[in-house]
């Protein structure tokens, strides 16, 4: 609940509710749902929806969680892993240590990045190969850098996700997040969610939305 003073001086209440989805990328079907009251923060909402998710419908297709930047929190990626799926979340980039690339992996002395090259599901670890452009390097002759790096997922989960964020298959995963947006255009439209409802009493205005 709310309330403001309009143009007339007078109080305007309002008493509002919040939808929080998880919706199937691929079928956009509601496989969970959780209301609230309008002044609850979003990310506060997600982990009880992946909860019940999880409890009431654990489905062994569902192989990732795919969300925008402002769910980049730890413990969303900690209860993604619980329940024994992937995170595909961007990542909210702060200050970052020297030897790591924008999607975090390991460069060489010319900072080069080393290509993502498989996800060990067993041991939950990435394994990057050497840069191409290394190939030739006179550096590679001196055995001084690695050639493969392995990089274990349980040493950040926020930075490290399988499939490895900056490969094509984790961008073309993160554009299924979109679904959400068109479920949430379907009841806005066709269920009149998008409707604002007044009602007066005693000169003062109450809105449900």
């Amino acid at each position: 609940m709310g309330y403001q003073e309009n143009s007339e001086g007078k109080n305007v209440f309002w008493f509002c509710f919040k939808g929080h989805l998880a919706v199937g990328s691929s079928s956009q079907y509601i496989l969970q749902s959780l209301f609230s009251s309008g002044s609850l923060n979003d990310v506060k909402a997600t982990i009880p929806l992946l909860k019940g998710l999880h409890e009431r419908l654990s489905l062994k297709s569902i192989r990732y969680q795919k969300v925008g930047t402002g769910y980049d929190y730890e413990p969303i990626y900690q209860q993604v892993h619980r329940m024994g799926q992937q995170p595909i979340i961007t990542y909210h980039r702060r200050n970052e240590p020297l030897g790591f690339d924008k999607h975090f992996a390991p460069t060489s002395f010319r900072e080069h990045s080393y290509r993502y090259d498989s996800y060990y599901s067993k041991y939950k670890t990435l394994k990057y190969t050497r840069p191409k452009e290394c190939c030739d390097c006179p550096l590679a002759q001196e055995g001084i850098w690695q050639k493969v790096f392995k990089m274990k997922t349980a040493k950040n989960l926020r930075k490290y996700t399988a499939p490895d964020r900056g490969s094509r298959v984790w961008k073309i995963l993160f554009k299924k997040r979109t679904a959400v947006e068109r479920v949430n255009g379907y009841l806005k439209e066709y269920f009149q969610l998008n409707n604002i409802r007044y009602r007066q009493q005693n000169a003062q205005k109450f809105i449900l939305i």
